[in-house]
């Protein structure tokens, strides 16, 4: 009986079954796009996407890409916890995935950049695809200098390939040079369809600006080269000519600072993890101690990048404090670097004070200081121009580059160093790359160079 009964039950329920689809499929029973994921956007808008992908371009840039490379170039110091073990260059697979994963790959800048490209190129909204791809260069740069070789060709699909091969340096900086190239051209055209405006939190919809952005940027990546080729100083010139022209230009993310998720990156890290000490060679070089031939006085800019007790001042520190992606004080010290190593001192000189005198203006308001640190034909050195640029690119990775490539500042490493007395060259591959992808690199040290750096 109890046999059945089961069966009779089993026989109705397959009648209803049946029945109910038969008049969902006649009277529309389940409505369409029921199986559609509601948290995700179906067709998604370029004015939609831009805001984010700026805004987390500001989080990642003073987030974790700056606290390693901060931390590395003496601009930080580790204190406890995670940022103790950074200090010591004991920096794990662990510790930088969720860089790779959620900020740069995954849900993070780059997909959504490559989202943006594809559907501005679908709509043949050429200033949307201009800026996007403007902001994946800056991104996909950033990864490179910060691993070597990484994904790009096969990366950004999704389930489709959840194992993308990975690109080798030397092609991914040439695609680099195709995205900025492409979108100067886009960027000039006449925009008929769609121009972005308050969704553009970088410049408003300012072409002219995001133009003389990419050409920065482009100039910043041809020096990146210079020790593969030194014909790479006159590729950075050309570009800087055409690049920002003072630091109205400069490439700044704002930050609201009106609630936790809204405040500067930095601001957040300190009132929630508070493990970094603002203590180290930098606020020593400042304070005219570290290096006198440098900087032979109290240099102003230290008030402000220090709070005097060991905290990070209210330039860089403030929820609402603005991260600089790349400014005209930068671009000043590229044309400064590129011109003397081609011989031609005058102009290094020129470029050079000229960047200090945009630093000083940019941080503490005035170049009254900017006499201090004069130089001429005469007596400029390389050593000059990166020491100034250090101090001018607080907290940001580029400073790591610029070591990198030419020694500068001369930094001793941590006595307490884990990689034999030496400062790290670039960073393991993420963990989650390590498990899931084949095509993953194997790790072997962070004294491993990329490929620029030989």
């Amino acid at each position: 009986m109890k046999l059945e009964a089961k069966n009779i039950f089993t026989k109705g329920f397959l009648i209803l079954t049946i029945g109910l689809v038969f008049t969902s499929c006649k009277k529309g029973y389940f409505y369409p796009g029921i199986n559609d994921n509601p948290s995700q956007l179906q067709k998604p808008l370029a004015k939609n996407l831009l805001p984010a992908i700026i805004q987390s371009t500001g989080y990642e840039w003073n987030g974790d890409a700056s606290r390693f490379t901060s931390t590395f170039m003496q601009q930080v110091t580790g204190a406890a916890n995670q940022s103790a073990l950074a200090n010591t260059y004991a920096v794990s697979t662990d510790d930088v995935d969720n860089m790779w994963t959620t900020g740069l790959y995954g849900g993070g800048i780059m997909n959504n950049a490559n989202s943006l490209i594809k559907i501005a190129d679908a709509a043949n909204q050429a200033h949307y695809g201009a800026i996007g791809r403007i902001m994946m260069a800056n991104a996909l740069g950033l990864t490179t200098d910060l691993w070597g070789d990484v994904p790009y060709t096969e990366a950004f699909q999704g389930t489709a390939n959840l194992q993308p091969h990975y690109d080798s340096q030397q092609s991914i900086y040439a695609t680099l040079d195709k995205l900025l190239s492409d979108a100067i051209a886009l960027a000039a055209k006449t925009e008929t369809t769609a121009q972005p405006g308050a969704d553009d939190i970088l410049y408003n919809g300012n072409m002219a600006k995001w133009i003389r952005f990419a050409h920065s940027l482009r100039a910043k990546l041809y020096l990146h080269l210079v020790k593969i080729d030194p014909a790479n100083y006159d590729k950075a010139l050309a570009e800087a000519a055409l690049g920002f022209t003072s630091n109205t230009d400069d490439a700044a993310v704002s930050f609201s600072g009106a609630s936790v998720t809204s405040e500067n990156p930095w601001s957040q890290f300190n009132s929630q993890r508070g493990d970094i000490a603002f203590t180290g060679y930098i606020y020593n070089l400042l304070a005219g101690t570290a290096d006198p031939a440098e900087v032979p006085a109290k240099d102003p800019r230290l008030a402000v990048y220090s709070d005097g007790s060991g905290g990070l001042g209210t330039l860089y520190g403030s929820p609402n404090s603005a991260v600089y992606l790349l400014s005209y004080d930068e671009l000043m010290f590229i044309q400064a670097e590129a011109q003397l190593q081609k011989g031609n001192n005058a102009a290094a000189a020129t470029a050079y004070n000229n960047a200090v005198r945009a630093n000083l203006t940019r941080t503490v308001g005035s170049s009254t200081y900017a006499s201090t640190y004069t130089k001429t034909a005469a007596n400029i050195t390389l050593k000059d121009i990166m020491v100034q640029k250090y101090i001018a690119n607080f907290l940001n990775p580029e400073t790591w580059t610029d070591w990198r490539r030419t020694g500068y500042p001369q930094l001793t490493p941590n006595a307490n160093g884990v990689l034999n007395g030496q400062i790290p060259r670039s960073l393991l591959y993420p963990s989650g790359e390590q498990r899931y992808n084949a095509n993953a690199p194997k790790n072997t040290s962070m004294l491993r160079r990329v490929w620029w750096d030989k």
